[in-house]
């Protein structure tokens, strides 16, 4: 290949030069204007309590809802809309036609009869009575996402000037339960570590109490209350406020790395019929493990359990059960590790654990063989029943559990052959014996126990009430969502529920990636890519390379399903990159989860740096079979996490990776957030130490030292490349301070740089902003393809 180095650019004789109708192509494929366009790729199940479920489908005239029946093995759809809409009607003048496909609660009545409750346009809520087609005004709670229901529907509760609240859905009266919450140590108020503490303020943030469970029984509420009253205030300046000249300085509460002060945390229970909360403090030295929330309860709703966490050494994890009566915490078992300690691979799933009431005993995730497995534990006493699943696989999530048949149902990734992060899911005996494999289909079946504690704590409803049927959706990379019925005895499939409908990310011209096994640095680990090939590639061009880089501890990034092939959550524009010509790279290299605790274990005290030595070493091989990719010019890119990590790049390979662009870097984690409870202790390198042997920082100035390899301004002199650093100014997950910091180092060493801000954006940017998104394709096309890019403007992400 012939190239010429020109103004710091490596121009080639042979790089396509992409004009606006490429622009325009990419923008077809970016990852917003995909979002939601494949059709029905998923089913989610409303179980009714005669056993049927209904869902709601996609069409292009909106969506229709269709009522199953598993044990006929029918479909049909809920309702006949037009004499739902006529017998709505007589109660409404407003318009129905839109209120048909706003269904909120169905139940099952008498026979096969049901009655289904519709929420208005305005608000109220009209119930119906199915095949009758006669409806009533329904009492019930508006349609409010700051209320917490009450397991029977009968209460809500709700935080108001930082004390929670009741509201009768009857009556609509409402009384406060508790008084004394106050700023920064409230009631199911969102504290400022979950990074959202300026769209708080400014009444932008409604979701219901925070940290806060009903007890099965609605008779109680469990909940953390965190004081962030001691935590140092930090500043963010808007320097371009809409509508005003005079910049805005917003605080929020954010203790950083080695500050003597951090967000501390206290239980609390309160009965409903009572006064005020009762407080049960936390262990001394430990702390509450955020996305655990409450693993269970007791079968008389007196005692709870959940998680408490310490990052010492080692790192020690306990299951404990509260009293809420006496308020004493007794310790069940202790989990250690020199590394890390977690009840899910995914440091933010939900817990892959499972309290069962009746026996006494608790389904429990531990990587203490070094894979994460099941455990059958005594809750009495904290020892090990038995081993439910062992080998050189993972368990991925725990979907639920049949205390009366004794059957738990779980998803693996690496039990059988190939991709092992492919899910699958599997049935074990909590009596003993071998896992039965319940979704024999090559793909990955998109079955998850449901959200975390921090992402909202919602359980997965794919699972029957009575566990002998589940909903299972399951794709590749290049094959759409196939959404069936299955029995849970042996896995066969009853119905087949949906086909996806990919016509819309076709037609847009996306194109489907490629799955590819690489091996890692250490010459023996095999590591798993997706590769997204240029717009005309041939193995005789020569294409531009860009490494699409997270690089984070917590998640894996490199599409194993359809949907995330299309619309990614993290790194995004892959699809429109590859539109211009570029061969773009994803790999889940070591120091990432879903694979064995060892191999994730590598980015402990080393971040990304093992991920890097990976990544280089996968792209070489993968230019052995695509001729086409061009060596010569790799670049690399990412945000947050990967913003670091695609900083670091140019930093650690100068000779391989020629430009970067770096989106909200974490690039000095002595100036990230800390704390045990969501700091970078846990993630990186557990709590720093300092050259006095302490955990608190000395000094301003001083950094840990299993902190000091880590951060990005001490490896500045070695900078040859391209480097553009990107920054919102109310970014609280990846503070602006940490880019200018490293800008400013950058600047005392006399390199070239770029620095791209963005007024009032927060750390959502790579999403949202269209400038940042031509700004980034820009930089690429001019230094790294040697192209000039074309006048463009990227439109904006339409509403919804």
């Amino acid at each position: 290949m012939s190239c010429v180095l020109l103004g710091g650019s490596v121009i080639s004789a042979h790089a396509a030069t992409p004009d606006a109708t490429a622009y325009a192509r990419a923008e077809r494929v970016l990852d917003y204007n995909l979002r939601g366009k494949v059709l029905n790729a998923n089913v989610s199940p409303r179980w009714l309590a005669d056993g049927r479920f209904w869902y709601s489908r996609q069409e292009a005239s909106g969506t229709t809802n269709v009522l199953v029946s598993p044990s006929t093995r029918s479909r049909s759809l809920l309702f006949d809309d037009a004499r739902l809409r006529l017998a709505m009607r007589e109660l409404v003048d407003a318009d129905t036609s839109m209120a048909t496909q706003a269904v909120e609660t169905v139940w099952s009545t008498e026979g096969s009869g049901l009655r289904i409750r519709l929420r208005l346009p305005q608000g109220n809520a009209i119930d119906c009575e199915i095949p009758a087609y006669t409806c009533s005004h329904a009492d019930a709670l508006p349609n409010d996402p700051r209320l917490l229901a009450s397991p029977d529907g009968g209460h809500a509760a709700f935080e108001r000037d930082n004390n929670l609240w009741l509201r009768s859905t009857e009556s609509g009266h409402e009384h406060a339960l508790t008084s004394d919450g106050t700023a920064s140590h409230g009631y199911g108020v969102l504290p400022d570590f979950a990074l959202r503490g300026i769209p708080r303020r400014q009444g932008r943030m409604h979701i219901p109490p925070f940290a806060v469970t009903w007890s099965p029984d609605g008779h109680r509420m469990f909940g953390t209350r965190y004081d962030e009253r001691k935590v140092a205030p930090y500043p963010y300046l808007a320097n371009a406020p809409r509508g005003a000249f005079r910049p805005v300085v917003h605080e929020v509460r954010l203790g950083l790395l080695g500050d003597a002060e951090q967000v501390r945390d206290a239980w609390f229970t309160l009965d409903t019929g009572g006064a005020g909360a009762k407080e049960i403090p936390v262990p001394e030295g430990w702390s509450t493990l955020p996305e655990a929330g409450v693993l269970g309860w007791s079968p008389s709703t007196d005692k709870v359990y959940t998680a408490i966490v310490r990052y010492d050494r080692p790192a020690r994890l306990r299951l404990v059960e509260i009293d809420l009566r006496g308020g004493s915490v007794r310790t069940v078992l202790e989990e250690r590790s020199d590394t890390r300690v977690q009840l899910n691979s995914y440091t933010y799933g939900r817990a892959a654990v499972n309290i069962l009431q009746e026996a006494q005993q608790a389904v429990w995730f531990s990587e203490r063989d070094g894979w994460g497995h099941l455990y059958l534990v005594d809750l009495r006493n904290g020892s090990v029943v038995r081993q439910l699943t062992s080998g050189a696989w993972l368990v991925r999530d725990v979907v639920g559990v049949n205390e009366a048949q004794r059957q738990v149902f779980f998803t693996a990734g690496g039990r059988e052959e190939g991709d092992p992060y492919q899910r699958r899911l599997y049935r074990v005996s909590l009596d003993g014996g071998d896992p039965v494999l319940l979704t024999p289909e090559p793909g990955d079946h998109a079955i998850d126990g449901g959200s975390g504690a921090l992402m909202g704590g919602k359980p997965s409803n794919l699972l029957s009430p009575n566990a002998d049927f589940i909903v299972d959706s399951y794709s590749t990379h290049a094959n759409p969502p196939v959404t069936v019925l299955r029995s849970t005895t042996d896995g066969r499939v009853l119905m087949e529920l949906e086909r996806a409908d990919a016509a819309g990310v076709l037609a847009a011209g996306w194109r489907a990636p490629r799955r590819e096994r690489v091996t890692a640095a250490d010459g023996e680990t095999t590591l798993y890519a997706t590769v997204y090939l240029p717009a005309g590639y041939t193995p005789d061009g020569q294409y531009p390379v860009i490494d699409a880089m997270y690089g984070g501890p917590h998640i894996t990034n490199a599409p194993v399903g359809f949907v995330e092939a299309t619309s990614a959550m993290n790194p995004v524009s892959k699809s429109s990159l590859a539109e211009l010509g570029f061969f773009v790279v994803v790999v889940d290299a070591r120091g990432t989860p879903g694979r064995s605790k060892a191999f994730h274990d590598t980015s402990f005290l080393t971040a990304a740096d093992t991920q890097l030595e990976d990544h280089v070493v996968a792209i070489r091989e993968l230019a052995g079979r695509y001729p086409g990719m061009d060596l010569d010019r790799v670049g690399i890119y990412g945000h947050s996490f990967g913003g670091y990590s695609a900083t670091r790049a140019l930093l650690r390979h100068p000779g391989f990776y020629k430009v970067g662009v770096s989106s909200a870097g974490s690039h000095s984690f002595q100036g990230m957030y800390g704390g045990a409870i969501h700091g970078m202790d846990r993630l990186v390198g557990g709590q720093p130490v300092y050259a006095d042997g302490g955990s608190i920082r000395p000094a301003a100035n001083l950094v840990p030292e299993t902190f000091r390899m880590l951060d990005n301004s001490a490896l500045v002199d070695r900078l040859t490349g391209k480097l553009m650093l990107v920054y919102g100014d109310l970014d609280e997950n990846a503070m602006p301070a940490l880019t200018l910091q490293l800008a400013a180092a950058l600047t005392e060493a006399n390199k070239d740089y770029d620095l791209l801000y963005l007024p009032n954006q927060d750390h959502e940017l790579f999403r949202n902003d269209t400038y940042f998104t031509r700004r980034l394709w820009d930089y690429f096309v001019r230094h790294l393809m040697g192209s000039t890019p074309p006048a463009y403007r990227i439109a904006p992400p339409t509403a919804g």
